[in-house]
């Protein structure tokens, strides 16, 4: 359901004729679109349609727009730009670079390439063989190209959008010409979108010179956004990847475009037994009359407040009054508030430190900003309170601090529960945040909100994130095994509960590790009921700490390794969820040592069968 004004409340027609009166024709056109693309959520075309002659229509060359995507925004963007080529009247054909052979670059003459960053300065699997090729040897010469790249990324990794950096550059160096300068866009990416997409299609349509759009005008674009009431209970938009917590590996959405909706907690339990390490919470919340809808392996991201220690920590190290009037946009709130409420607190970025740096003149920290190596050691476990008491400085003032800050974002859970077996429901599994870094008491901003702050009857405001590349295979009949760890089980909670409400026919294997059977089990009655009536064929855990030699799921699949190949073997989809660097890279390694085995492969040839499974998309991962 889609309100839509006929002008905000906030913007009057008398000021929208000053704010555009110095406005060029280019510029409106740019404007109307963009507002356009807002109404519709991006889900339309956002470039203003530009009226061609029948002659430049004639004379213009076919479209391919290639999308390279982890979590599906990479696609979102491509259909979007299709669209607006369409409305156009050029032809526009939208590739997967998973399935794009990379030998038909030598056909293409306009190109529009829309590539995420994974991790640190990775490609996207979906991207991985073109990547390859191209800085490979087997690259043809390109000089028919015509091309332009949108990079999609996020400011707070070191190597913000490096992977379309090297596309662009790589696709320059074969020969091809830029239809104008790549494009880069932090986590809010739609309004970078919506002006890149625009601006190319003007060029390949040669309706207008290689302009850019002045940045007063995308002030202008985010002030009436900002002040335009456009309600939406409609799926949120994703980020390119998720940023994570240095320390504590959490899972960062930015808040989406649409609008939030409150859902009343209904249940709070602690899952861990007493004696646990860990402290791991299963949420409910009431999600009736909201509208809101989510597949199994979707995420549900939830709008968290600042801890009030952790305010009064930064106010008093940066030698500021809470009541300090700054402006966020249109409003102007007092500084503890923004604080609390809209900017993020507990994780530094790089691009905090830059902007930071312009008003400390410390040489340490211009240093720090300089030297990568470094860097990273730095921001580890640190938050803007061991900013501020490390590089103190006079030019500090409650405005100049908050602009400086990144804007609170959202943290986006795995969903635990299936609409079919929990209607007007959803279900989260959260592991509380609590560590000691840097001589302080720490702990997770929403986690910790969700564990401490939240009882029983209070609301959250919540959006749900799609992720279009962890789903449960289409056919009911194909075989699944998960495997998980931590609050990594969420998501198979929920592809187990589709199933057992479907009847699939697919049988289900669940491979669970965590510290130790007898407290931190997670579902563990809810599993062993589901393999007593069907709903999971095999259950195989591993309690790393339970013995003397740590076990792990990856462990795991190399004592079962032939029934593991059996299965992959027979079409079984394979999903892995956890930590990243502690789970995704041993399974796949595993994973790799159970085909060699089975298959009797070379190191090689198997590296190359695990490889072919990603590819195919039977190898899924919901790692971070």
């Amino acid at each position: 359901m889609l309100t839509l004004p006929i002008l905000p409340p906030a913007l009057d027609e008398a000021q929208l004729r000053q704010l555009t009166a110095d406005l060029s024709a280019h510029q409106l056109l740019w404007l109307s679109g963009y507002f356009y693309g807002q109404a519709t959520g991006g889900a339309q075309a956002v470039a203003a349609p530009a009226v061609a002659s029948a002659a430049s229509t004639s004379e213009t060359r076919k479209l391919t727009i290639l999308y390279g995507s982890h979590t599906g925004n990479g696609k979102k963007v491509a259909q979007q730009a299709a669209e607006a080529a369409r409305q156009r009247g050029l032809p526009a054909e939208v590739r997967d670079m998973n399935d794009y052979p990379a030998r038909q670059l030598v056909q293409e003459q306009n190109l529009l390439v829309v590539v995420s960053t994974h991790g640190e300065g990775e490609p996207p699997i979906a991207a991985e063989e073109l990547h390859q090729f191209l800085h490979g040897p087997r690259a043809p010469k390109l000089p028919n190209l015509r091309f332009a790249v949108l990079a999609l990324g996020d400011r707070s990794y070191l190597h913000f959008c490096q992977t379309g950096r090297e596309f662009d550059q790589r696709l320059a160096d074969l020969g091809g010409t830029r239809l104008l300068d790549r494009a880069e866009a932090d986590v809010d990416y739609q309004p970078v979108a919506s002006q890149w997409i625009a601006a190319a299609l003007e060029q390949i349509a040669g309706t207008a010179p290689v302009t850019a759009v002045p940045p007063a005008t995308v002030a202008l674009a985010a002030a009436f956004a900002a002040s335009a009431s456009v309600a939406s209970v409609s799926a949120a938009s994703v980020t390119p990847h998720s940023p994570i917590h240095p320390l504590t590996h959490s899972p960062i959405a930015q808040f989406p475009r649409e609008n939030s909706c409150p859902a009343r907690v209904l249940e709070s339990i602690q899952l861990n037994g007493r004696g646990s390490t860990k402290e791991t919470y299963h949420l409910e919340l009431d999600l009736a009359g909201s509208g809101l809808r989510f597949a199994p392996g979707d995420a549900l991201a939830v709008r968290a407040i600042n801890h009030g220690p952790l305010v009064e920590e930064v106010l008093r190290a940066a030698r500021l009054s809470d009541s300090a009037p700054v402006r966020l946009g249109t409003e102007s709130l007092p500084l503890a508030t923004a604080l609390a409420s809209r900017r993020e607190l507990t994780v530094l970025t790089r691009d905090v430190l830059e902007r930071y740096a312009t008003l400390a003149p410390h040489a340490e920290l211009h240093g720090l900003l300089a030297d990568t190596a470094r860097l990273q050691p730095y921001l580890y476990g640190r938050d803007v309170a061991d900013l501020l008491t490390d590089f103190p400085t006079d030019q500090l003032t409650a405005q100049n601090l908050t602009d400086a800050l990144r804007p609170l974002p959202s943290r986006a859970y795995s969903i635990a529960s299936s609409l079919l077996a929990h209607p007007d429901e959803v279900h989260l599994t959260v592991g509380a945040v609590r560590y000691e870094a840097h001589g302080r008491r720490k702990q997770g901003v929403c986690s910790s909100f969700l564990a401490d702050r939240v009882a029983v009857g209070d609301e959250v405001r919540v959006f749900v994130e799609p992720n279009e590349y962890f789903k449960l295979p289409t056919n009911p009949a194909t075989d699944i095994i998960m495997v998980g760890a931590g609050t990594g089980i969420a998501p198979f909670r929920a592809f187990v509960q589709e199933r057992v409400e479907l009847g699939a026919a697919g049988r289900n294997w669940l491979l669970f590790g965590n510290p130790h059977f007898t407290t931190d089990f997670l579902y563990q009655a809810e599993w062993q009921q589901h393999l007593k009536r069907g709903g999971l064929a095999r259950l195989d855990v591993a309690f790393s700490r339970d013995q003397a030699e740590k076990i792990y799921v990856q462990d795991r699949l190399l004592e079962n390794s032939r029934e593991v190949f059996a299965w992959l073997e027979n079409g079984a989809q394979l999903y892995v969820c956890g930590d990243k660097n502690r789970l995704g890279g041993a399974v796949q390694a595993a994973l790799a040592q159970v085909v060699q085995r089975e298959a009797g492969l070379s190191a090689d040839d198997a590296a190359a069968y695990v490889k072919n499974l990603r590819k195919q998309r039977r190898y899924l991962e919901d790692v971070y």
